[in-house]
């Protein structure tokens, strides 16, 4: 029963990773596909039946299997596009996992003390995903995205409770016999659940465009005619430059409903995350200003903060995103040396 049950899983994944990779774009079908390629490997691997028949492909298997929690991390950052730990977390927490897993090829028993670092690396990384995605939830403006998130959170969030601490706090004893099956029925589930939303409708589900967004055309009623006129005149207060500005906070200065606002500006005006929308104003004014010859003696971090840019890396990453340029390299390549010496003179 539990060999049947989990080859039916793996071939659930096939047949959904395929799907994946026709209909939607490469840059999220492949981080994707490879952690259901990493589940489908950790369901071998934990099955006697099926690790004895692929005895040959141990290593391989042994790599994937470990590197789920980590993909499921990458797919939540592709998703959803949270802020990244600082370089040395991302390199460390793999690192350690990496070791466990030369111990698992070349030494038939993990130290326990290797398999509780390991394990607890893989629960970093899951509660950093999960932490990053609902606190992103205050920031996406589209409603089925931010049902999704809720539903990617509590799927992924039960999984690892009983795959990860179920497994730190078994070390060294015997499995009981209701683990396994449950551990695969759980995974299954929720393969469906979140699979089939981005298959059904991956226009609301994934990533936002980095160009230029298209909003609805069509006439505005009454209300939100009002609330957009109130909106404009807000950002042309320069009510963006206020760092950590939130929508709930505006739409309270506005007098309009929280969700009110997130429709205008997600459904009439295009914008998917209220971060976008802010830094489409903020990025425009660091633009006229890094082009203004009386202001090239001023650091470019000081203009992203007048701004509204809490630091200097989102301000990058924005900027790049909106131009495909630094800031350094866009006031070289377009503000003239004949603008300047002027200003200079001047």
């Amino acid at each position: 029963m539990d060999t049947a049950l989990r080859l039916m899983v793996i071939g659930q994944i096939v047949l959904i990773s395929l799907v994946l990779m026709v209909r939607g774009p490469r840059a999220v079908t492949v981080p994707l596909v490879l952690l259901k390629a990493s589940v489908a490997a950790y369901l071998i691997k934990s099955s006697p039946t099926l690790a004895n028949a692929l005895h040959f492909a141990e290593a391989p298997l042994i790599v994937m299997a470990m590197a789920a929690p980590y993909l499921v991390w990458v797919c939540a950052n592709v998703l959803f596009d949270f802020e990244k730990p600082p370089i040395w977390v991302m390199v460390a927490l793999p690192s350690v996992t990496v070791v466990m897993c030369g111990y698992d090829i070349l030494h038939a028993n993990t130290p326990a003390v290797v398999r509780i670092l390991s394990i607890s690396a893989s629960l970093a990384a899951i509660l950093h995903a999960v932490y990053s995605v609902v606190r992103g939830s205050l920031d996406d403006l589209s409603e089925p995205r931010r049902r999704f998130r809720l539903c990617f959170v509590a799927c992924i969030s039960l999984v690892s409770v009983l795959v990860l601490v179920l497994e730190l706090a078994f070390i060294g004893k015997e499995d009981p016999a209701w683990l396994p099956i449950t551990n695969v029925s759980l995974i299954a589930a929720v393969l469906l659940v979140i699979s089939v939303p981005l298959l059904t409708s991956p226009g609301d589900l994934l990533p936002h465009d980095p160009h230029p967004p298209q909003g609805n055309r069509t006439r505005l009623d009454v209300a939100d005619q009002e609330t957009h006129n109130a909106l404009v005149t807000a950002m042309k207060n320069r009510a963006y430059a206020r760092t950590g500005l939130t929508i709930r906070q505006l739409a309270e200065e506005l007098k309009t409903p929280e969700h009110q606002l997130r429709s205008l500006i997600n459904s009439r005006m295009g914008y998917k995350n209220f971060s976008t929308f802010l830094n489409s104003y903020r990025i425009e004014e660091t633009c006229e200003r890094l082009l203004n010859p009386k202001e090239v003696r001023l650091p470019i971090l000081t203009i992203a903060l007048d701004a509204g840019f809490a630091s200097l890396a989102p301000f990058n990453r924005a900027f790049r995103t909106a131009t495909s340029m630094t800031p350094s390299e866009f006031r070289n390549k377009n503000l003239k040396p004949t603008q300047v010496v002027t200003s200079i003179h001047r």
